[in-house]
């Protein structure tokens, strides 16, 4: 499907399926910045920290700050979104000193440490040494929408006229012609977070975003088509984050099969 305003859905030909199958015989591209583990902060007393089960709940700082809701319904890797922040970032854990647990995104960065005592630091990039965060209250999962065809549609040329305006040129986005109202949800959040990602690429040549359906999520750069892997039963972990898509599209990363 060829989202272009005003036109309906086109089947992608011989080249999309080229594409797909390159890309998912590709390994998911991730950025190689990585971060120093950062300092245990002093206002993060053992009283004031909240053990992290799993499901979803909301936290704040104490001075209600920073709130976001983090979800651990997924197994050990974790997904976080900041209030005000329309990205669901996916944060993978490694060990840190003490037994604490260090949750990172696929660019390097930090973002929250699972204490030994089963509570929760969390990072911003104004909070650089960390603050100590306390549940709110239970909340639902963070899970891609639903999105019938219509919906889509509509979303997908407010992303188009979105990357235009950023990027100074159309950007074109094409996506599978048959998908499930789930798939089409990851599908377009994977579109959401290509233009953010091509937004904060500056001067970036890239005309043609094309999004499949594969095994793994997947990210590589062609001259000036962007090819998007995303894997739906994954969820918010199966497509790649807007740091990872501006990482590639700059060239700090490389992408599959380059």
């Amino acid at each position: 499907m060829c989202m272009r305003e005003g036109i309906g859905p086109s089947l992608y030909g011989r080249g999309a399926a080229v594409i797909a199958a390159a890309l998912t015989l590709a390994a998911p591209a991730v950025a190689d910045a990585q971060q120093q583990q950062p300092r245990q902060p002093q206002s993060a007393a053992p009283q004031r920290l909240v053990p992290v089960t799993g499901g979803a709940s909301r936290y704040a700082t104490p001075d209600g700050a920073v709130r976001f809701v983090l979800d651990r319904s997924g197994g050990r890797a974790a997904l976080v979104q900041f209030e005000g922040d329309p990205e669901v970032h996916v944060l993978r854990p490694t060990m840190g000193a003490g037994g604490d647990e260090i949750y990172q995104t696929e660019s390097g960065d930090v973002r929250l440490r699972v204490t030994s005592h089963g509570g929760i630091i969390v990072y911003t990039r104004a909070i650089r040494t960390g603050a100590a965060a306390s549940e709110e209250g239970r909340v639902a999962p963070l899970t891609p929408e639903a999105l019938a065809f219509a919906e889509m549609q509509a979303r997908f040329r407010a992303i188009q006229s979105r990357a235009r305006r950023t990027v100074g040129q159309p950007v074109l986005f094409t996506v599978p012609a048959q998908m499930s109202p789930l798939v089409a949800g990851v599908v377009t959040d994977a579109a959401e977070r290509a233009a953010e990602g091509l937004a904060e690429a500056p001067l970036t040549n890239v005309r043609q975003v094309i999004i499949v359906v594969g095994r793994t999520p997947a990210v590589a750069l062609r001259g000036s088509v962007l090819m998007v892997q995303v894997a739906p039963q994954l969820g918010y972990a199966g497509r790649p984050s807007s740091s990872t898509i501006r990482n590639v599209v700059m060239g700090q990363v490389q992408g599959p099969e380059q």
